[in-house]
């Protein structure tokens, strides 16, 4: 199955942050996330809460490098994500995230994201690494009763 944007927006865990991947391909992604009071921080803050953003730094990440995979990969797991907040993220209307996958190896892949405030300033940057699981091959030689 090739993974398409509709194929992102179909899954639950998007549906229910509110998250919608705009572009998956060649390696890069682009996230939207229309903000709701719910995603703010404590206390009716302006500003949107960390671990949304880093709920959607993991999404443009696995996004972007879901993109150049194949059709024998079962599932990405996230192994490590480090962020980076350098300001408030006061988004107006929408917020909008980029993702890149820097490096496919094997069973390992490593990617860079990075969410822009009202203003267009970069407000968080993120990396992170990501285990690829592939499905497993039928097994032909299976021993076979006699």
């Amino acid at each position: 199955m090739t993974w398409t944007c509709d194929n992102w927006n179909d899954k639950a865990y998007l549906r229910w942050a509110g998250a919608r991947v705009q572009l998956a391909d060649g390696g890069h992604s682009c996230v939207e996330l229309r903000v709701e009071p719910h995603h703010r921080g404590a206390m009716d803050a302006d500003s949107v809460n960390g671990a949304i953003l880093a709920y959607l730094h993991d999404e443009a990440q696995g996004a972007a490098i879901r993109s150049l995979l194949g059709d024998d990969v079962r599932a990405i797991a996230t192994l490590n994500l480090n962020i980076s907040y350098v300001a408030a993220m006061t988004a107006g209307a929408v917020l909008v995230g980029v993702g890149r996958a820097i490096a496919v190896h094997g069973a390992v892949a490593f990617a860079e994201s990075e969410f822009l405030g009202a203003r267009r300033e970069i407000c968080c940057h993120a990396s992170g690494t990501f285990r690829i699981l592939r499905k497993r091959a039928k097994n032909m030689h299976a021993h076979q009763p006699t």
